[in-house]
């Protein structure tokens, strides 16, 4: 008995590097992963998560944060222009960027690490 409670504490410690490693071998993934993405964050249009590469609580703090801004960026645009949609947002700060892409089906996010200029 205490062996299956050791055998279950480990699996229970052991299960974000496993979701991490669910990933690997995924194509969309290592698409993004040769151009230095960090993380992928898949939305359905009403911004729920559909698919991540990351916690689930990182998960949805990135798309409780992103979808309202995504929104009002959304009626800006179509203020200034109603012929005009957003399509892309790109967000940038000193240590991450976040690239949005905007669709009618899904919403697509990935995160970089900012790589550190030499001085």
């Amino acid at each position: 008995m205490a062996e299956s409670r050791r055998v279950s504490q480990k699996s229970r410690s052991s299960t974000p590097s496993a979701q991490h490693q669910a990933y690997d071998g995924d194509a969309f993934v290592q698409h993004f992963e040769k151009r230095g993405a960090r993380e992928i964050i898949i939305m359905d249009p009403v911004g729920k998560p559909i698919r991540s590469t990351v916690s689930q609580r990182r998960t949805y703090n990135y798309a409780s944060l992103l979808k309202p801004l995504a929104t009002m960026a959304r009626n800006v645009v179509r203020d200034l222009d109603p012929a005009n949609d957003v399509t892309f947002m790109r967000l940038r700060s000193e240590t991450h960027e976040v690239h949005v892409s905007l669709n009618t089906e899904f919403i697509v996010v990935v995160i970089q690490k900012l790589k550190r200029k030499a001085k």
